[in-house]
């Protein structure tokens, strides 16, 4: 199965090809970080990574979302072990910038390697991890054979695989099976991501459910400052939308001129989930004849407007807590959701679609714990919204039970480090006994044979 998996994705770039090369030819961002994604660095990365202490950890995280997610774990991980080198890559430009605000203390922060035989070996040369990490469902075939074959160990944190990722993996269960037999810990966040893994041949030996480590994964609030920063006065009916999606922006617009009928001094910061999709929102407002600025241009503003449209990196989670309502988009559209846990630990209640798949668990907890509600159409957004602005007392209750329930679930983060010391201590163990053997048999005078030895491994 391994050598079709590389036969099939040889196959596929050849096929691919002719579309591939003009793209990277013409657009410099298909170009940007293309040979570290081929697992080429310059010199002095070569040197910076030979020179970096051990043990290393190699950390793993697609994009901007999972960086913010693993955050706490390694920065743990390294205030435990101040001489510990740690490497973080991710697949994306924005996880990529992310890391390197939110990741000051990381040795090195590299894009990784495509999962190409050539490409993954030449990156495990440079880097030489003792421990390769990688972040919910990133499970690369030639990356963690390899790594496992150059004697890293391999561990999953804060697992998951969600229903349709489920029904796709069982199709090729042969391959899954053989890649997740290479782990040395698959730290999962439900008891049915723990059952997905077995199904597909995972060691249950190996398993361990944790719980979700986004729990842990909010930014701190700077409510103030960015209250200032956008002149909005504190208790002032504003509603925030994060990450949104195409087809989103336009239920939001309607809901917004829904409750300018009943709260005229409204206010929306919209904030889409990708900033190259700015000119269309733009478009969409423009069309509707809605006033509007960006963030950035605030300051400079000689007027206040009733749409601010965030064109800057990294402020979102904080930004959250300037609302006194809080919409979490890719939910109205079927994308599956993205993160309610940074508005509800600001105590800010949470307005969801119904496709909330990628964040099913958490989701239901705010629901159950009434600190989330479910809306369908543009009609109940506003509906929403406009209960929450003209009961203050009741956002702020609604809210006080979204932290409570966020809250109630952190730590998520110190047992998966707990997990990660106790991985590299029994290697370290292993190791030392190891080689006291090999050393009384040498010293023996009564030598024999000795006995093939059971892999050691922790109990979970």
């Amino acid at each position: 199965m391994h050598v079709m998996y590389n036969f099939s994705i040889r196959l596929l770039t050849l096929l691919l090809l002719p579309v591939l090369l003009p793209l990277i030819l013409l657009f410099s961002k298909s170009r940007t970080g293309l040979c570290s994604r081929l697992g080429f660095y310059s010199r002095r990365m070569r040197e910076r990574l030979q020179e970096m202490p051990r043990p290393r950890i190699w950390i793993h995280a697609a994009s901007m979302g999972e960086i913010s997610a693993i955050c706490p774990v390694a920065r743990a991980l390294k205030e435990r072990n101040p001489s510990m080198g740690i490497i973080i890559t991710t697949m994306t430009l924005t996880g990529l910038k992310q890391a390197k605000q939110k990741m000051d203390f990381a040795s090195a922060i590299l894009f990784l390697p495509l999962d190409y035989p050539g490409a993954v070996k030449r990156a495990l040369r440079a880097i030489e991890p003792n421990l390769l990490i990688v972040a919910e469902t990133e499970l690369w075939p030639n990356l963690i054979r390899q790594a496992k074959k150059r004697g890293a160990q391999v561990a999953l944190i804060n697992g998951r695989i969600s229903e349709r990722s489920f029904k796709r993996y069982r199709m090729v269960r042969p391959l899954l099976k053989a890649l997740l037999q290479r782990f040395d810990l698959l730290a999962v966040q439900s008891f049915q991501d723990s059952e997905r893994f077995q199904n597909l041949g995972a060691n249950p030996q190996r398993l361990k459910i944790v719980g979700n480590v986004k729990f842990d994964a909010v930014a701190g609030a700077e409510t103030r400052r960015l209250q200032e920063d956008l002149r909005l006065d504190p208790g002032h009916p504003v509603w925030v939308a994060g990450s949104t999606r195409p087809g989103e922006e336009e239920i939001i617009i309607q809901a917004f001129q829904r409750v300018q009928e009943q709260v005229p001094q409204e206010v929306l910061v919209l904030a889409v989930r990708h900033l190259e999709r700015l000119p269309e929102v733009e478009r969409l407002l423009t069309q509707q004849r809605i006033a509007f600025t960006y963030r950035s241009r605030v300051n400079r503003e000689l007027v206040n407007f009733p749409v601010i449209l965030l064109d800057t990196m990294g402020e979102l989670a904080d930004l959250y807590g300037v609302g006194r309502v809080a919409f979490v988009g890719g939910s109205l559209t079927p994308f599956g959701g993205h993160n309610p846990l940074e508005p509800s630990l600001l105590g800010v209640p949470v307005v969801v679609g119904p496709h909330t798949q990628h964040f099913a668990e958490v989701t239901q907890i705010l629901v159950n714990q009434g600190g989330a509600k479910v809306v369908t159409n543009a009609e109940e957004l506003a509906e929403a919204i406009t209960y929450f602005f003209l009961h203050p007392e009741e956002a702020q209750n609604w809210g006080g039970r979204a932290r409570k329930a966020v809250l109630a679930y952190q730590g998520v983060a110190s047992q998966t480090v707990e997990m990660v010391q106790k991985l590299m201590l029994i290697k370290r163990w292993a190791g030392e006994v190891k080689k006291w053997r090999q050393e009384s048999q040498q010293n023996s005078a009564f030598a024999t044979q000795p006995e093939p030895q059971k892999e050691d491994w922790p109990e979970w």
